[in-house]
């Protein structure tokens, strides 16, 4: 049962994002990482904290200044997590995403659309 379950994970990564979607915060243990420099992309950064998410599965972590994971799971739940932590950060995060012209919705910057899937650049 379990090893059906891993294998449909790794057929589509974005799952462990939909389930974090659904759960919000996952239990965490403080995890030491390297920062986040390739399978990551900062969504926020404010005095060393950081709001990542992962290219490849959607899920978002919160990491400490020194890098050090301090929480995990969807990027609303994190989100919230950091306003508590660093308020400054929720000025740093909206100011990093951006109007989709094809479909109007206010998502994070990048190549694509979140929602619709439209090439931004």
């Amino acid at each position: 049962m379990i090893q059906h379950k891993l294998a449909m994970i790794s057929t589509d990564p974005k799952l462990v994002g939909q389930l974090c979607d659904l759960i919000g915060t996952m239990p965490n243990i403080d995890f030491p990482t390297m920062g986040g420099t390739v399978f990551w992309e900062n969504l926020a950064e404010s005095n060393g904290w950081k709001l990542q998410k992962n290219k490849f599965t959607n899920h978002s972590r919160l990491l400490d200044p020194s890098n050090t994971r301090k929480a995990w799971g969807s990027e609303q739940a994190m989100l919230d997590a950091l306003k508590r932590l660093e308020p400054t950060m929720s000025a740093s995060y909206e100011s990093m995403k951006v109007f989709c012209p094809h479909c109007g919705s206010n998502v994070p910057k990048g190549k694509y659309c979140k929602e619709c899937g439209s090439n931004m650049e």
